[in-house]
Formats: structure tokens, C-alpha cells, sequence
């Protein structure tokens, strides 16, 4: 065999062993992950020239961070919960945390928190105030990736899902699965229950 051959054949071998590495580890995700429940903020319609998935969008501004970050530099976001079950998005950090369950993304851009610019333009208006007293944290706002936006479904449950979205919104949660760093949408559900399965059992699939 000459190098040349056998050079084609290992590149043979790993454009045919990424994508089946790729479907192994998500679907390792979607078994061992930890589920989360997101509400979503707003989400997409449907666009058949897009694709035939439904993106859904989360509250991903204004994220506190100790650090000084950079646009498009990695981050590991921790994930919370709230007092209703809900996750959100904690803080921001440099390095992956740990204890905690983290989104690995990117940083779309940085600035001080909502809180922190109001409180300092209530000092502007003073004669003389310290600004040692003042909460000076640094706010981010991440990327969300595809493997957490995008809901694939079939052309023809596409527009009656987006209407049950709109009018069922109060009861919709998103679930996503959480591991070292990665994450997979698992399902959208509508009162606890799968969309598709929700869509069938009324009538409106």
C-alpha cells in the first residue's frame, strides 16, 4: 500500500468516524445528563427553509461575573435553580466550576449589570459619593448553542406546536440535559407532558 492510499484511508476513516462519535456522545448526554427545567423567554416560529425545527430562546443577558472577559471568549456558566424549580443561568467563570452543573459557551458581550448602572447613575446625581460603595460586578451575555435551541419536529406538527407555544406558554418548560459542560435539548413540555405526545392526546396533532 502506498502512503499516499493509506493517507486517503485514515482521512476516509475519520470523516466517517466523527459524525458516529458525535451521535454516540450526544446520545450519552441525553441518557446520563442532569435535567434541567428552563422557561423559555420567546422562541422562533417555524421556517421551513430554515430547517424543520422550532429554536427557542433563554434569558441569557445580564449574567454577574467576577472576571474581566473578552467577546467570543469561552466561559463556563453555572447553572441555578430557583425556588420553583426553574434553572437559570448563575455566573459566569474562567474555569469550569466546581460542584456545580456549567454551560461551556462563548461570550456575545460584556458590560455591568442593569442593577449596578442605575446605582450609578442615582451617584451621578450627588454632590460627592464613594465609589467604593458602589456594586461594580461585570455582566455578560452568552451564546446559547444549536444543541440547546433547536427542537427538530416534523413539517406537519411544526405550525401546531408553535400555536400551542403561544397559547400554552404559562406552561411550557424547556427540558435540557447537563453534562461536564455540554448540553442537549431533551423535549419541550406542555403541562409536564412531551409536545408530540401533548399534541396527540388533544387532538391537535
Amino acid at each position: 500500500m502506498t502512503i499516499k492510499k493509506g493517507l486517503f484511508i485514515a482521512f476516509a476513516a475519520i470523516i466517517l468516524l466523527v459524525p458516529i462519535y458525535v451521535a454516540i456522545s450526544s446520545q450519552s448526554i441525553l441518557n446520563n445528563g442532569k435535567l434541567y427545567k428552563f422557561k423559555p423567554m420567546v422562541y422562533d416560529p417555524f421556517d421551513p427553509f430554515r430547517g424543520k425545527f422550532l429554536r427557542v430562546n433563554y434569558d441569557t443577558d445580564n449574567i454577574p461575573t467576577k472576571f474581566d472577559f473578552k467577546e467570543k471568549e469561552v466561559a463556563f456558566v453555572s447553572i441555578g435553580v430557583d425556588k420553583d424549580g426553574f434553572a437559570f443561568f448563575e455566573e459566569a467563570f474562567k474555569r469550569a466550576p466546581k460542584g456545580k452543573d456549567y454551560l461551556e459557551t462563548t461570550i456575545k458581550w460584556t458590560g455591568m449589570e442593569e442593577a449596578t448602572m442605575h446605582e450609578l447613575r442615582e451617584m451621578m446625581g450627588e454632590e460627592d459619593f464613594d465609589i467604593a460603595e458602589m456594586d461594580t460586578r461585570r455582566a455578560v451575555s452568552i451564546q446559547i448553542p444549536d444543541n440547546m435551541n433547536k427542537y427538530f419536529i416534523n413539517e406537519n406538527d411544526a405550525l401546531r406546536a408553535e400555536h400551542v407555544l403561544r397559547v400554552e406558554r404559562k406552561n411550557i418548560y424547556i427540558g435540557v440535559r447537563v453534562m461536564d459542560g455540554q448540553v442537549r435539548l431533551d423535549n419541550i413540555f406542555v403541562h409536564n407532558t412531551p409536545i408530540l405526545e401533548y399534541l396527540a392526546k388533544t387532538g391537535k396533532r
